[in-house]
């Protein structure tokens, strides 16, 4: 807050020439007018950003091999998002087993694995997404992946 350095009343910086109170000039000592420091600032930089030990690498790694058991998300520390998404996919695989065998009884093994390829392509394909892609993922703590 700015205030005149003779007699004490508040001011804007549109008084910096005069202060309508008392009529001293220059009633603020040393005015910078700060209203362009956002633009001052720069982007964060790469280099700047503060890394985890964890890899990025590893994480896409696991997202493409293990995504349907969440393993990507407990790599991250997401513990319950990734407990979620694992029960998400056994309840998808549940209601597609069930659908498939009760249509045909014979087809045993096609119920069981037909189901978890399908989610095994769909967490392939994010995965294979997240390598090209290449943004910064952040862990629980936020601290991005190195």
């Amino acid at each position: 807050m700015l205030k005149c350095r003779n007699c004490g009343q508040k001011l804007t910086k549109f008084h910096k020439e005069m202060c309508p109170y008392c009529g001293i000039k220059n009633p603020i000592e040393d005015f910078t007018d700060s209203s362009d420091t956002t633009q001052a600032i720069d982007k964060i930089k790469e280099e700047e950003l503060v890394f985890n030990e964890k890899s990025y690498r590893n994480y896409t790694l696991f997202s493409l091999f293990l995504g349907i058991f969440s393993v990507d998300l407990f790599y991250l520390g997401f513990k319950t998002l990734a407990l979620m998404r694992l029960l998400i996919n056994f309840g998808i695989w549940l209601v597609s087993f069930l659908t498939i065998f009760l249509i045909n009884n014979d087809l045993l093994i096609v119920s069981i694995f037909a189901p978890l390829g399908v989610l095994y392509l769909l967490y392939f394909f994010y995965g294979l997404f997240k390598l090209i892609k290449r943004n910064h993922i952040k862990d629980k703590n936020g601290v991005y992946l190195k």
